[in-house]
């Protein structure tokens, strides 16, 4: 019995980092990769829901929110709002099974990031159905535009 206490004990113990680590990963992280800035959004067990990414010389800022896809479903325009201001840009479902993503390309120096507030939220409307990013995610996506057109 004490063999199963302390495997038991073990296992435990291996797998509390394994979920503070991912509860800690929650929220927005930037990096700037082989020319690309990149800020993804975790959610509370770690799982990438969304991506903001932009490569020089076009500067065209790409949305990738993988919580939406399935409700994308032949979407060709959606909503993009921070704070008051909303624009409609094209977009589309790309990917497949777990990797797909409603992906929206935002055109060069969009003019919704002269709007942002420092308490604004980034959302995103597709057929209907809303997703509000976590919170700092229009500060996210001025830095990886600036971090672009910038390089």
């Amino acid at each position: 019995m004490w063999k199963v206490a302390a495997v038991a004990a073990c296992v435990l113990a291996l797998a509390a980092p394994g979920v503070a680590r991912a509860q800690d990963e929650a929220g927005w992280s930037y990096a700037y990769t082989n020319g690309v800035a990149t800020a993804t959004e975790r959610d509370d067990r770690g799982r990438v829901v969304a991506t903001i990414t932009c490569r020089p010389p076009t500067g065209d800022i790409v949305i990738s929110d993988f919580a939406l896809a399935r409700e994308a479903r032949r979407a060709t325009t959606s909503a993009v709002r921070i704070g008051a201001m909303s624009v409609n840009v094209p977009s589309s479902v790309e990917g497949r099974g777990r990797n797909r993503a409603l992906t929206i390309n935002l055109p060069q120096r969009p003019p919704i990031l002269a709007a942002v507030q420092p308490t604004d939220q980034l959302s995103v409307t597709v057929n209907g159905e809303t997703r509000t990013f976590a919170r700092g995610g229009p500060d996210k996506m001025k830095e990886v535009a600036y971090a672009c057109w910038g390089g």
